[in-house]
């Protein structure tokens, strides 16, 4: 569904992160006034990191699966059990910033710091460089091009299971509050008639692999580089996502026919950038 779907858990935002972002510890400074909610809701799930790729004089397909598949195997034998991975591809859009992106999904910021810390001292960048020459180069000049997240979600999609060999979709926009308006002004809308919406909708057509997430910047947004489309500043990045991206096309048919005062509602209170969509393959899961 092309929406601005902001949830209840937009009433937990105390803080917005600033900082220097990528391997560096940062700090926050108190940016949104926002009630007490659940216990649930109040704090992250996990840290996101997005890493730039560039692919070289020889990334074919064969040769950038080979290379996930090392760095998997790689960072699973150093004991990052927790620790999931993605590659995520834009879809109807390209960017002089990257070709692809890596999606680093840790449990939080704690892991993610020892993580770094223990991946830097292992060597494995340097053999994915000798064994891969010229398929693909990430993270830019000393892993100036890493950008964290704090994830907060709400809930989970309706339906987890998704067919064999289907392919997710990722949909993200940059958004900030407008003048006056805050994270209670953004509950009332999502509690209100947009839960209406989303429960009418999957009463019609049964569960749906669709969820949520809601991305606080763990780094200075206005300092950093950025790529096309994305404003100097934003408050958070909304995330759409569907584990099976077969589905969208009902959800955006849905929200084109019933939508338009539910997102005239959300536009009072957001200015948000188009969404930009990926495809979204895992290539490390999570030992179980």
């Amino acid at each position: 569904m092309n929406i601005i779907k902001l949830s209840s858990v937009l009433a937990v935002f105390s803080l917005v992160a600033c900082g220097q972002g990528s391997n560096q510890e940062t700090t926050k400074s108190a940016a949104v006034d926002a009630p007490a909610v659940e216990e649930a809701t109040s704090s992250p799930v996990r840290y996101n990191e997005f890493v730039w790729c560039s692919n070289g004089e020889n990334a074919t397909e064969d040769n950038l699966v080979a290379r996930d598949s090392f760095w998997s195997k790689s960072v699973s034998e150093l004991g990052m059990d927790e620790l999931r991975g993605a590659n995520l591809k834009p879809v109807g859009w390209s960017s002089e910033s990257f070709d692809s992106l890596t999606l680093l999904m840790w449990p939080n910021k704690e892991a993610r710091n020892a993580g770094w810390l223990e991946y830097q001292d292992s060597g494995i960048e340097e053999k994915l460089n000798e064994n891969f020459p010229g398929v693909e180069t990430c993270g830019g000049i000393e892993w100036a091009n890493v950008y964290g997240f704090d994830v907060y979600q709400p809930r989970q999609a309706s339906n987890q299971e998704s067919a064999e060999g289907a392919i997710a979709y990722a949909g993200y926009q940059f958004c900030s509050f407008n003048e006056g308006n805050k994270a209670a002004d953004l509950r009332k809308v999502v509690m209100g008639s947009y839960t209406k919406f989303l429960q009418e909708f999957e009463a019609e057509v049964g569960p749906t692999s669709y969820n949520f997430l809601v991305q606080i910047p763990d780094f200075d947004a206005a300092a950093g580089e950025r790529h096309n489309g994305v404003p100097p500043q934003f408050d958070l990045m909304w995330t759409n996502f569907w584990s099976d991206k077969t589905e969208k096309t009902m959800g955006d048919k849905a929200w084109a026919e019933s939508g338009a005062p539910i997102q005239e509602s959300f536009d009072a209170v957001m200015t948000c950038s188009e969404e930009q969509g990926y495809d979204l393959t895992i290539t490390k899961n999570r030992k179980v």
